[in-house]
């Protein structure tokens, strides 16, 4: 529990400039480990649904380790608030990570990932064509089980959710032919990733009994969280490397895909520089590959332009605002970590400062 004093402090001083203590994730999620280590079990479960032969593949899909992040957020909104009945919380939070899993093994699919979670991506081990197939069966037994566990009202919310993800993904494709706009941008971040953080901080509001305001409330400190996730991790793929990422990097530049660092850069640079960013990203996006040189060159404007730390103030004021929701929460543990998971996600822009070196 916190301390009044300590809590009064929280209050005062300007909250993500404040501190300068790493919050690590084992610190945000030791109060919630036990409703987590109960949906790792419930994943596990979840192998043998399908046919004897799809086990072992089954298995690679649902037990990556992974933070389980969304369930995290889940249950830290529901003890927040109240007090949640553990075993339906644990199957609705198995459901989202289910849904998050599958969308992994979709995405790797497209990209042309090689690498998750420090192991082989589910399609570079058992082919394009079974990955697919074995996203949509985890799709399908999601939403199964939420509807066993949840009730119409929460199946509904799952199932758009669901929905606006694929919406997402899909607009994403369709885009890959053009040069989308910052805003079309953030329109795909919240669709594609701050829709399920935003379901998993409201429905954990909705399982403790929270009021319709404390749910909406919740939704948007999810959806801000998640949207902010969403940008690290584009700039992961710019600003880190595969041995701390634990999975493929480069795929967006690639691919040609612009992101918020591209965004930014190109609002900064001068127009002969941003003529050469355009032609980098424009051969990404057609038949010819980008070199290596070509990935010096956009890192050193990447420093010239210190986009790394714009990058990370747009984080911290996406999700800033969501400060006051969750400070309104009655103290206690969980409520912390709510508090710390919007310190946690700036200060990990410090790791890529620390590789650039």
């Amino acid at each position: 529990m916190l301390s009044s004093l300590t809590q009064a402090v929280l209050e005062k001083d300007p909250f993500l400039k404040r501190t300068h203590v790493a919050i690590q994730w084992k610190e945000i999620a030791s109060c919630v480990e036990p409703f987590l280590q109960s949906v790792r079990e419930k994943l596990r479960q979840q192998a043998s649904v399908f046919a004897p032969e799809l086990s072992e593949c089954c298995s690679y899909a649902l037990e990556g380790e992974g933070k389980l992040l969304r369930p995290a957020v889940l249950a830290l909104s529901a003890y927040s608030i109240g007090n949640p009945d553990t075993e339906q919380a644990v199957t609705l939070a198995t459901v989202l990570e289910m849904l998050h899993l599958a969308s992994l093994i979709h995405d790797d699919v497209i990209d042309g990932a090689e690498i998750r979670r420090n192991r082989p991506s589910f399609s570079k081990r058992w082919g394009n064509r079974t990955a697919v197939l074995m996203g949509d069966c985890i799709l399908s037994q999601a939403v199964l089980l939420a509807s066993e566990a949840g009730g119409q009202k929460i199946t509904t919310k799952i199932a758009t959710g669901a929905r606006y993800i694929c919406v997402g993904e899909t607009l994403q494709s369709f885009y890959s032919e053009k040069r989308i706009s910052k805003n079309e941008y953030f329109e795909l971040l919240a669709l594609k990733t701050g829709e399920l953080f935003a379901l998993a901080s409201e429905l954990g509001a909705i399982l403790a009994g929270g009021s319709p305001e404390i749910c909406s409330k919740m939704r948007k400190y999810g959806m801000d969280l998640g949207t902010a996730y969403q940008i690290y991790d584009d700039c992961a793929d710019m600003f880190s490397n595969e041995q701390n990422a634990g999975k493929s990097l480069g795929t967006d530049l690639a691919s040609g895909k612009l992101t918020l660092p591209l965004f930014l850069l190109l609002e900064q640079t001068q127009p002969e520089e941003q003529a050469r960013i355009k032609s980098i990203c424009n051969k990404a996006s057609g038949k010819n590959s980008v070199s290596s040189e070509d990935v010096a060159e956009l890192k050193r404007y990447f420093k010239q332009y210190s986009i790394l730390e714009k990058c990370k103030s747009a984080v911290e004021e996406r999700i800033e605002p969501s400060l006051a929701t969750v400070q309104s929460l009655p103290i206690s543990d969980t409520q912390k970590g709510l508090i710390n998971l919007l310190r946690f996600l700036p200060q990990q822009f410090d790791k890529f400062k620390e590789i650039d070196k």
